[in-house]
């Protein structure tokens, strides 16, 4: 025999709870339970992530939420709101459940619904359909709340004929027991079945006192909480929970806790997902209106003398066209065009180029980045290649004005429409330093209380209490210095820490990115309002998961400082063409200030600039390449200017501008085509699988790779072989600080 815990909060119930969903999914494997839902304090956060790591473990996931409801009509006409927000358990049935649910949490989130909470009115409560099961939840619920109001009788009676199940938990508190038993009756008159809950709210009783201690941390008390037990059972724990407490016959409760199964076995949950998904532009049309803008402005270059019409544009434009229509590129190149032209046209200027889209001439042509492909030599296949098919969403990064950045992220917005477009979640969690805080807060008002004061009154802490900020502080820095000898010295404290650490404790969003999908996010997957933000219910690795295309607005303080020095020169923001990148006037002042060089304000990385002394821009990339960790293997060598001497001359001659240091991600690619002959899909999937330590990849691509090598070579094959093998040696040494 088993059940299914339903009603269960991870610590996405912000500090409500310190244990982790995948804890629990763990223990109810453990437990060989078939299913489990979270089903968290008015939000459906991260939902996606908890039902893919349920699924590989094999155990299905209920979408849900527990939700509040109000009294109040929520339409923008109260005076005065009611902070009542009712408890109700809601878990979708199918994908249209999930569908309803969803838009539910987006619509309890705006501003004429939120009060302290999220919340529904009775009125949208009533409305939900037979896709969702309701489920009348804790002591919280409005079945307990208005039992007792004779005022309320018609609201009551209403609410019993809508629940589908009515919630009884086995806590042996006298509250519970009353509620239990008035239940169980309305149950034999309303003919609505019982199902058992346990109202989970950590995985065992550490992580219980860890959860206890944050909330004392944060001054949050509930009434009698101590006298719950709501930590994970078992079934055999929860049936004895049912026997002591001992409130309705046993027949009941054991109905009850098989209610879980089978309300659990009739859900049919959705299926996720996982192709490619951009925003929808023109339909069958993207192609055709992608084709004559790359024609128009390719002709408006060459009028202008940005480029000159030549052979090695045009068949570098035709191959990456080919390209981005096997891969389904074509309209997120279309919008990334669209997007840029409306900066410019709009005041809004952008970084030249951020990434491997560098690699793009088309992108250049498009006006989506201001670097010219053929003239630095930069390479395509990085950035898009056949081998990505439908495996991959396209990544383009772009650099604004900080100051600017939501003029930009609001025209995708409006371009779009809303139901298509949010930010994305971010959850933020509890740091080392930070916990010790939270702990310490805790120990503060604990000690305060053993000194016979009501901790709920205290606001300023006794000048002799152990845990003082200040002493709090001085603990921070032992753990700063020696975390193993500071955790054995204050064992008491480090007691919790491993326990709260890393627990999600507030909300927030990724501030560059903007999602924008051909789908409704807030139908398929959630989206909230925090103001006037429209914010996906997913992170960032949900949102690669479903591979749901991104539009990240990076701001970058140094294109306002150019900006706005050009706005008072009163001359326009400079294009790369009109740059003299080789003005010696620059390179030889370059290093008198860091002021505006991106990468290089810090004085650590302008130290090594001006020691290096820069007289070319490709300079800039390789010094700011070494500032990486990694880069510390070969930095005092290349800032020194003192040579790598590879295992060919031809070698050597391809790395010519790193001094012969291999360095960018692009030299493993140049090697691979321009010296082994591989295409560039090929060449950059075995950089790929080096970087990752895939090397029977590289192995199956080794016989090809080395016959090219050898042709290239005036050597004999084996002294040639030999070249090539320690040149792959060297690259597989460096894939972890090869940069991008």
């Amino acid at each position: 025999m088993n059940y299914v815990a339903y009603h269960v909060h991870d610590d996405d119930s912000l500090l409500d709870s310190c244990t982790k969903y995948k804890d629990y999914i763990d223990k109810a494997v453990e437990l060989g339970q078939t299913a489990i839902a979270i089903t968290n304090h008015g939000n459906i956060y991260n939902w996606l992530e908890r039902k893919i790591y349920a699924e590989s473990k094999g155990i299905k996931m209920l979408m849900g939420m527990e939700c509040y409801i109000t009294e109040d009509a929520c339409d923008g006409t109260e005076e005065v709101r009611h902070r009542d927000n009712y408890h109700t358990i809601l878990i979708a049935k199918n994908p249209d459940g999930e569908k309803e649910i969803c838009r539910l949490f987006d619509t309890s989130s705006k501003p004429d619904h939120f009060y302290y909470d999220n919340r529904i009115s009775m009125t949208e409560f009533f409305n939900i359909s037979n896709n969702v099961y309701k489920i009348s939840a804790c002591l919280a619920s409005p079945l307990n709340k208005l039992r007792k109001d004779k005022s309320k009788s018609k609201l009551l009676e209403k609410l019993l004929r809508t629940y589908d199940y009515y919630e009884i938990q086995a806590h042996n508190v006298a509250d519970q027991i009353d509620y239990n038993i008035w239940l169980y009756n309305a149950s034999l008159v309303y003919h609505k079945p019982l199902i058992a809950a346990t109202d989970t709210h950590s995985l065992n009783l550490y992580k219980a006192e860890c959860r206890q201690l944050l909330k004392l941390s944060k001054k949050i008390y509930y009434t009698d909480e101590d006298k719950f037990d709501l930590t994970y059972k078992s079934y055999e724990e929860l049936c004895e929970m049912f026997r002591v407490q001992n409130c309705l016959p046993e027949k009941v409760w054991l109905e009850a806790i098989e209610n879980t199964n089978i309300m659990a076995s009739s859900v049919i949950p959705s299926v996720i997902d996982h192709s490619v998904k951009y925003p929808n532009l023109y339909g069958d049309k993207d192609l055709y209106v992608l084709k004559n803008r790359i024609n128009r402005m390719y002709k408006d270059k060459v009028k202008r003398g940005i480029i000159k019409d030549s052979s090695a544009y045009r068949e570098r434009i035709k191959e990456e066209l080919d390209v981005f229509i096997k891969v389904n590129y074509i309209g997120f190149m279309l919008f990334m065009s669209e997007l840029a032209v409306w900066c410019w046209e709009n005041g809004i200027p952008l970084g030249y180029c951020r990434g491997s889209v560098g690699g793009s001439a088309i992108a250049y042509i498009l006006d989506i980045i201001d670097v010219d492909p053929i003239k630095w030599n930069t390479v395509f296949s990085r950035f898009c290649n056949v081998t990505r098919a439908k495996t991959e969403v396209g990544d383009i990064d772009i650099d604004i004005s900080p100051s600017q950045r939501h003029l930009v992220q609001q025209y995708i917005m409006d371009r779009f429409g809303i139901d298509y477009t949010a930010y994305v979640l971010s959850i933020g969690t509890i740091a080392d330093l930070g916990c010790i805080d939270e702990i310490g807060r805790a120990f503060a008002l604990k000690w305060e209380e053993s000194q016979g004061k009501d901790i709920k009154k205290v606001s300023i802490l006794s000048i002799n209490n152990p845990y003082s900020p200040s002493n709090i502080s001085q603990i921070k820095k032992e753990y700063t210095a020696n975390p193993d000898t500071t955790k054995e010295k204050y064992s008491e404290l480090f007691y919790y820490f491993n326990g709260l650490v890393g627990t999600n404790i507030s909300q927030s969003m990724h501030p560059a990115g903007v999602i924008a999908a051909p789908l409704s996010l807030t139908d398929n997957y959630g989206t909230f309002w925090n103001g006037d933000k429209h914010i996906l219910a997913l992170n960032m690795e949900e949102c690669h998961e479903l591979q749901l295309a991104k539009y990240d607005c990076l701001g970058l303080k140094n294109i306002e400082i150019i900006k706005d020095c050009c706005e008072l020169a009163k001359i326009p923001y400079p294009k790369s063409h009109l740059i003299n990148w080789e003005d010696k006037n620059v390179w030889e002042h370059i290093t008198d200030s860091s002021v505006g060089i991106f990468q290089f304000e810090g004085d650590y990385a302008f130290k090594l600039l001006k020691a290096y002394k820069p007289k070319m821009i490709t300079h800039l990339s390789t010094i700011n390449a070494s500032l990486r960790p990694s880069g510390e293997s070969y930095r005092d060598k290349l800032i020194a200017h003192e040579k790598c001497v590879n295992p060919s001359p031809m070698i050597d001659e391809l790395l010519k501008d790193n001094d012969g240091y291999l360095i960018f991600q692009e030299d493993t690619i140049k090697f691979l085509t321009n010296i082994c002959g591989l295409d560039g899909a090929e060449a950059d999937n075995v950089r790929r699988a080096i970087g990752r330590k895939q090397l029977d990849r590289l192995q199956q691509a080794l016989p090809k790779i080395l016959d090219g090598y050898c042709k290239m070579s005036p050597q004999p094959r084996e002294i040639a072989e030999q070249e090539a093998k320690q040149f792959l040696q060297i690259i597989e040494d460096s894939a972890n600080y090869q940069f991008g």
